[in-house]
């Protein structure tokens, strides 16, 4: 998935320098100046972190977006100070105002993705306690295929005509299902699955998020063990599916739950 332009902005306004990056950045990054992905995993192996073979298909970027996101959790903040063994300790200077948008920007402008979603579920529940809406409708299947394009590098489709919502690299076709699990309605049913023997995607790939939109688990299934676990309903031309957790027990069933949290901070 192509970065957007803002996206890298703010990024490298916000994060780029800050001093876990500060830390971790020279660390990782070869005499070329390119990522050094082996010294990359030798750090995250330092903290516990062994993800070799389960990032092995992502390429070099990927990679450093998902073990950084994890290192970030991982690594005291003490250690940020302490640079690589044998350096002297970073000093970090922040310029003044470095960290906030232009000052015409809306205060919006200052949150993230994550904090925007976290606002609307707010907002949503205090309408409903108000009795303003009835529903607690969210932008859900875009934030998942958000996630799973950014943390796999899958290409978005521009339209659902195609039967899939994403090709990987190899052309492999995936349709991307969610489900937001309120304290109102806990269902794991995801949405329809149209012309299921058609056959029209060759993996499902679907998360289930809390009420506050944080990935609980996430999850990629084989197209081959879906019909037999789907409920087809005539009435609306589609099969059903539920994300139950014995999903998960399924043949082929590939967890990817700390890869769509890691997307999930990154962005």
């Amino acid at each position: 998935m192509e970065i957007s332009r803002e996206r890298r902005e703010r990024w490298e306004r916000l994060t780029k320098n800050d001093p876990f990056n500060l830390w971790l950045r020279p660390q990782v990054t070869a005499q070329d100046g390119t990522l050094d992905l082996e010294a990359l995993h030798a750090v995250a192996g330092r903290y516990g972190i062994d993800r070799r073979e389960q990032y092995a298909h992502l390429n070099p970027g990927q990679v450093r977006m998902n073990l950084g996101n994890m290192l970030r959790k991982a690594v005291p903040p003490e250690h940020y100070g302490a640079g690589p063994p044998g350096q002297p300790p970073l000093v970090v200077v922040t310029p003044s105002g470095a960290t906030e948008p232009p000052g015409d920007d809306p205060p919006l402008a200052r949150a993230s993705i994550r904090e925007l979603l976290t606002l609307h579920a707010e907002v949503m529940e205090e309408l409903r306690r108000r009795e303003v809406v009835r529903t607690s409708n969210s932008p859900v299947g875009d934030y998942a295929e958000l996630l799973f394009s950014t943390a796999f590098g899958w290409a978005l489709e521009s339209s659902s005509a195609a039967g899939h919502d994403a090709t990987d690299k190899d052309g492999v076709r995936y349709q991307i299902k969610s489900r937001r699990l309120t304290r109102h309605n806990g269902s794991r049913q995801l949405s329809f699955l149209r012309r299921l023997p058609e056959k029209k995607f060759d993996y499902l790939a679907a998360v289930l998020f809390d009420g506050r939109y944080r990935v609980m688990r996430a999850i990629i299934l084989p197209h081959g063990g879906l019909e037999a676990r789907c409920r087809y309903s005539e009435h609306a031309n589609g099969w059903l599916f539920r994300l139950e957790d014995s999903s998960w027990d399924m043949t082929g069933a590939r967890d990817v739950t700390e890869e769509i949290r890691a997307a999930a901070e990154a962005i």
